[in-house]
């Protein structure tokens, strides 16, 4: 994806209130004609980065926005007021009403907990509509990344190639570094050798790029040599890359 078409659905995506990661996605995706899942790994990760951007200036005024909630205001509305993912937001007020941090942890998981009626009422709406920051979601985006590698195993399978898995690696099977897959033959792609493989359930943007490339991937290439980055929703097409191919699972055939 071009970098100027990104920054146009980003923009889009922001008048799209609120933190459904489905919110408004349809239509901006139909707007911009890239496909949905690409359009909604954008909007999840946009929003993430938001709820980063503002949590202290959101944090710092958890008095304020206690005595609203107590005035009558939901942990919804205040939420969609303050542009704020409404889990957090609750974490913040259920702190700031003097619950241990352990103990809003537990009642977040466990809403029978909640003795006021009230609270309870709206920490079942925000726990239903946030699709970022609670335990249900955190395990479905793992389950993601889990269903998108196994996808990736049964590629390499298909191709006849043996390798190592992260896990394979993470039990000292291989010192170093633990890309998905380690390859024992190289992979041959569009005429180039591959020695490694890693599957990013993402949207490769500037700054997950970034943090993938310093974090993983340049000790990847440093280790085993040319690798081959997956990122699974599409990617900017002016990323930096050196001693290894980026390519999202279409270019591989991949659904």
């Amino acid at each position: 994806m071009e970098e100027k078409v990104y920054r146009e659905i980003l923009r889009e995506l922001d008048r799209h209130r609120g933190y459904g990661v489905h919110t408004g996605v349809e239509e901006v995706a139909n707007k911009f004609e890239q496909p949905y899942d690409a359009v909604r790994a954008i909007r999840s990760q946009f929003l993430q980065r938001k709820s980063i951007k503002n949590h202290y200036r959101v944090k710092d005024r958890a008095r304020k926005h206690l005595q609203r909630w107590k005035s009558g205001v939901s942990i919804g509305d205040l939420a969609l007021e303050l542009d704020f993912p409404p889990v957090l937001l609750a974490n913040f007020l259920l702190m700031e009403m003097r619950h241990s941090k352990k103990r809003t942890k537990e009642m977040l998981r466990n809403l029978k907990l909640v003795k006021d009626e009230r609270l309870r009422k709206e920490l079942e709406e925000v726990t239903t509509r946030d699709e970022l920051y609670t335990p249900i979601s955190h395990n479905k985006q793992a389950a993601e990344g889990n269903r998108r590698e196994d996808r990736l195993a049964v590629w390499l399978d298909g191709l006849e190639l043996e390798y190592f898995t992260e896990n394979d690696l993470r039990h000292g099977t291989v010192e170093g570094k633990t890309p998905d897959f380690l390859l024992l033959k190289p992979l041959v792609w569009h005429g180039d050798e591959y020695h490694w493989v890693e599957s990013k359930a993402s949207f490769g943007d500037d700054y997950i790029h970034r943090k993938n490339h310093r974090g993983q991937v340049s000790q990847y290439v440093e280790l085993y040599g040319h690798g081959m980055l997956v990122y699974w929703y599409g990617y900017l097409t002016n990323l930096q890359r050196k001693n290894y191919v980026i390519v999202d699972r279409r270019e591989l055939g991949l659904e």
